[in-house]
C-alpha cells in the first residue's frame, strides 16, 4: 500500500467539514501515481469514486491531463493532424453521423486524427465499431496511425494504443458501473498533439468545465459542446452553445436550430444507411442535420469562420465530396 497515495484520498474523502478538493499540484502527483500502477487496487477505487461523488474541480483535471499528456508515447507527434477528436461517448439513439463530416474534412485536405474507447456492457455504438464498414479500420500502432493518416488524411487510434493506463481506468466502469474522470480526460487529452481539437460533452456545465481547462492550456484551439449523447456530433434539433477557446481565451457562439422536426430514435442502428446517405440514394432527417450541423462548427474553429461563412462552406464541402466511393479511400482516388 502506497502512503503517499493514502493522503490523497484522505484529502478528498474526510466527510463534509474536513475534505477539500487538490490542488493543481496534488492532482497532478496522485494521478501520476495512479496511471504508473504506484497504488493498490482498492486505493485507485477509493480515489476514483470519491472524485465520482462530487465530480472533478477544473483545477484538479487540469492536473490530470498534464500527467497524462507527460506519459504519451514520443512518436504520437509524428502523426501531425489539423484537427484531433476524441471519440468517448458512443451513441444509443442514433447513428455516429459526425464521422461523415469528418470524411468531408478529409476528402477537403483537413487531416484528422480520431482516438476513442469502448466500455464493456455499455450498449452504445462506438466509432470503432462503425469505421471499418465505412472503410476506415483502426490502426493497430502509432506507425500504422501514421500511415493511415498519410493515406486517408483520417486516422483511428484506440485509447489502449494511446495511452494504455487511462484505457485501463475507463474499462473499470464494468467494475464499478460508473464512469470515472478518465472519461474527462480522455477527451480532453489531445495526444497527437494538434493545432485543433473537438470535445464533445453530455452532461450540464461540463461544456463550462472544459473551458476553463482549455484556457489553461494555450498550444493549441479548443472547440466543446454537448454533442448527442456525448459524442462530438452536433444534434442541431435544439440551439447548441459552442464553447472556442483560443490562445487561452473563450468566445461562445451560439449555433441556432436547423432541423425542420425531431427524428425518432434510430432502432435498427443500420450502417448502411450512413453509406446511402453519403451516396445519395437515401434522405435521413436526423442524419441530414447532424452531418451539416456538425460540419459548420468544425470549420468554424479550424478556418476561423463566422457562423455564416461555415454555413456556406460546408454546403460547398458536402456537395462536392465523392459520392460513389466509401467516405474514407486513398487521397486523390
Amino acid at each position: 500500500m502506497s502512503q503517499v497515495f493514502s493522503q490523497y484520498i484522505k484529502i478528498i474523502g474526510k466527510g463534509q467539514k474536513g475534505s477539500r478538493s487538490l490542488t493543481q499540484e496534488e492532482a497532478y502527483t496522485a494521478m501520476k501515481m495512479l496511471l504508473a500502477g504506484e497504488v493498490t487496487g482498492d486505493q485507485r477505487g477509493a480515489f476514483l469514486m470519491l472524485l465520482r461523488t462530487r465530480e472533478e474541480t477544473p483545477e484538479e483535471v487540469i492536473g490530470f491531463v498534464q500527467a497524462c499528456r507527460e506519459l504519451l508515447p514520443d512518436a504520437l507527434a509524428s502523426i501531425n493532424p489539423m484537427l484531433d477528436i476524441g471519440c468517448y461517448a458512443g451513441k444509443r439513439r442514433q447513428l455516429p453521423w459526425y464521422l461523415l463530416s469528418v470524411a468531408c474534412l478529409a476528402q477537403q485536405g483537413i487531416s484528422v486524427f480520431m482516438h476513442g474507447a469502448h466500455e464493456p456492457g455499455s450498449g452504445r455504438l462506438y466509432a470503432s465499431h462503425v469505421l471499418p464498414a465505412l472503410g476506415l479500420p483502426a490502426a493497430q500502432s502509432i506507425a500504422q496511425g501514421e500511415s493511415q493518416l498519410a493515406k486517408y488524411n483520417v486516422s483511428y487510434l484506440d485509447l489502449g494504443v494511446v495511452l494504455p493506463p487511462l484505457n485501463t481506468l475507463i474499462k473499470l466502469r464494468e467494475v464499478f458501473a460508473l464512469r470515472s474522470c478518465a472519461n474527462t480526460l480522455a477527451r480532453l487529452l489531445n495526444p497527437s498533439l494538434a493545432p485543433y481539437n473537438v470535445q464533445g460533452v453530455y452532461h450540464m456545465h461540463l461544456d463550462h468545465k472544459h473551458q476553463r481547462v482549455n484556457e489553461a492550456f494555450n498550444h493549441f484551439d479548443a472547440l466543446c459542446f454537448r454533442g448527442d449523447g456525448g459524442d462530438p456530433e452536433v444534434n442541431s434539433e435544439r440551439p447548441t452553445e459552442l464553447f472556442f477557446t483560443r490562445k487561452g481565451h473563450t468566445e461562445v457562439v451560439t449555433l441556432p436550430e436547423m432541423a425542420q422536426a425531431w427524428a425518432v430514435k434510430d432502432k435498427a442502428m443500420d450502417v448502411n444507411h450512413m453509406l446511402a446517405f453519403w451516396r445519395g440514394e437515401e434522405e435521413h432527417k436526423y442524419g441530414a442535420q447532424a452531418v451539416k450541423a456538425t460540419l459548420v462548427s468544425y470549420l468554424m474553429l479550424v478556418k476561423g469562420l463566422d457562423l455564416a461563412e461555415a454555413l456556406s462552406l460546408a454546403q460547398e464541402f458536402w456537395d462536392n465530396r465523392h459520392r460513389q466511393v466509401l467516405p474514407f479511400h486513398p487521397i486523390g482516388a
